[in-house]
């Protein structure tokens, strides 16, 4: 029986190597490993932030390139 401060990731039940979506991976970030389900259950939502994340770091790359180009 797992004690209420426990956070998933360190309950024996919820680490057994299954694999966990985007948005389980984000709401254990967002939440410092104590929610997997704090942004809900629709996988579009980690998908959204995955790619919103991954277009960040492309156009920040671009735009050094660009800048130190000229």
């Amino acid at each position: 029986m797992q004690s209420q401060n426990t956070a998933p990731i360190f309950n024996a039940e919820f680490n057994r190597f299954q694999k966990i979506d985007a948005t389980q991976a984000w709401s254990l970030f967002f939440s410092a490993s104590n929610k997997d389900r704090l942004l809900g259950s629709n996988t579009k939502t980690g998908n959204y932030l995955t790619f919103g994340l991954l277009g960040a770091v492309i156009a920040s790359a671009i735009e050094i390139v660009l800048t130190h180009a000229l």
